[in-house]
């Protein structure tokens, strides 16, 4: 009945990396609040592992990032499609309302606004100007499974 998200996921290439997310440990890769999604951080991850695992140093190869910030990017749109698609009202809107990156990074690397533009651009490709949303692009000393990058979202549906 909601297929709108995945026929454009599809539409756009947006590859699925994993079957529908389980999560690493006890929380769920979304829950549903009312209008409000909240989705869990989503990793770089593929049915091989975390790509491109490591930390972010001053000196670094964008592409090998901007790869993993798609993939974990990804894994939250696909999340977002998994709870659409649960949902048994038909939903003719979906806005992103904020994410929030977390970059494992050496503390001289200041670039986390600019990595994270690459998420902020593949969810407005997604959705339009109902994908203009808040975010925070933080930097931490370490993530689960040594990933460089981890990806949470708030969307808003009716």
């Amino acid at each position: 009945m909601n297929e709108y998200l995945i026929n454009k996921l599809k539409s756009l290439n947006i590859k699925r990396f994993l079957p529908r997310n389980n999560a690493l440990a006890n929380y769920k890769p979304y829950i549903k609040r009312e209008n409000l999604i909240f989705i869990s951080g989503q990793l770089p991850l593929t049915e091989n592992g975390i790509e491109n695992a490591g930390k972010i140093e001053l000196v670094h190869d964008t592409d090998s990032l901007k790869n993993a910030i798609e993939i974990a990017t990804s894994n939250l749109l696909w999340n977002l499609s998994d709870c659409i698609e649960e949902e048994e009202r038909l939903i003719s809107n979906i806005y992103c309302c904020n994410i929030k990156g977390f970059f494992n990074c050496d503390e001289e690397f200041k670039d986390h606004p600019y990595l994270l533009n690459f998420s902020s651009n593949m969810i407005v490709d997604v959705l339009g100007e109902k994908g203009q949303h808040s975010r925070s692009a933080i930097g931490v000393s370490s993530l689960p499974l040594n990933s460089p990058v981890e990806i949470e979202g708030i969307f808003s549906i009716s």
